[in-house]
């Protein structure tokens, strides 16, 4: 008798445990919450798995949520940058980010001289850690940088997709995705460029990602977020005195639910960028500082190994 009560305990649990969830599908899908629908279909289109999607929508109903393209970018002016070669001050700031759907760290270095591309010393393999990157190079501090890809499903980041420039090396050549690096001068370069435009750069550093969110001190993003859902993202950016923003925000239930590209936008114009672009994110997202993550990845199974890094050298 017992045991059948258990059983019929156990049943109504399940069955109410089933409810729940088809409930808050069907609410999130099909109910009158626009902006949490846009979140979450946002962040599913920009998921390894888009196709998903498809389960709860129809293709017509999926155009309103097509997330921006990673390759959106204004146009590079070459004549535009400014000259930075002249700064001297090495000093090193840290901003706490503490929003009430994420929190994180804004970096400012402001010397942008000290900014390098660092690729994993495993390249075509597999990649390496931010932090290992860092200490490899004895870096003060690192985040992590462009995107990548894996090598038939070996181990993680071992392509870094896009033109790569580590030290004035080009590992990889340019694709039509943005560039964001720096050239001699310790000007940060975003944007879309000619391949035969690339050179007259004078690129020593540089990594591809995007979208653009900053063009000369204006938002890139002009209606809704962004359409990329929220999640722990990384951006980079720099001001007209040359300091330079690194921005690393956390999400996926780990210091907040995450932070929307119109967020990253937003939190870089307050403070000052002139230019900025978004970097790979996720569980790839962590900033390094002093051998600390003083941002740590949203990843439940800690760093990932990734391509390519942005380190910040002692002088």
């Amino acid at each position: 008798m017992r045991m059948k009560k258990w059983l019929k305990r156990m049943a109504i649990l399940g069955g109410l445990f089933v409810y729940l969830i088809v409930s808050s599908v069907l609410l999130v899908f099909y109910g009158p919450f626009e902006h949490l629908r846009s979140m979450v279909v946002g962040s599913i289109l920009t998921s390894r798995h888009p196709q998903y999607a498809e389960y709860f929508l129809s293709q017509e109903k999926l155009k309103q949520y097509q997330p921006l393209a990673m390759d959106v970018a204004a146009n590079g002016d070459a004549g535009a940058l400014n000259n930075y070669s002249d700064i001297t001050d090495d000093s090193i700031e840290v901003l706490p980010i503490d929003e009430k759907l994420f929190t994180g760290k804004l970096m400012i270095v402001k010397d942008p001289k000290r900014l390098h591309v660092e690729v994993t010393q495993h390249l075509n393999d597999v990649g390496e850690l931010v932090s290992d990157m860092a200490d490899r190079v004895n870096a003060v501090a690192a985040v992590n940088a462009g995107g990548f890809l894996d090598v038939a499903g070996h181990g993680t980041g071992g392509i870094p997709l896009g033109l790569t420039i580590t030290h004035g090396k080009t590992i990889v050549q340019p694709t039509n995705d943005p560039i964001i690096g720096f050239n001699r001068d310790g000007a940060l370069v975003i944007g879309k460029y000619n391949k035969e435009d690339i050179p007259s750069l004078n690129l020593v550093e540089a990594v591809s990602f995007g979208p653009q969110l900053v063009n000369k001190g204006q938002g890139m993003i002009t209606s809704g977020d962004g359409g990329w859902g929220r999640s722990a993202r990384s951006a980079i950016g720099q001001r007209s005195d040359g300091a330079v923003l690194l921005l690393v925000v956390q999400g996926r239930g780990t210091g907040g639910i995450g932070a929307t590209l119109k967020d990253l936008e937003e939190t870089m114009l307050q403070n000052g960028a002139e230019t900025a672009a978004n970097l790979d994110g996720g569980f790839s997202a962590e900033m390094w500082q002093d051998n600390n993550l003083i941002v740590p990845p949203s990843n439940p199974l800690g760093e990932r190994p990734v391509a390519t890094a942005f380190v910040v050298s002692k002088h």
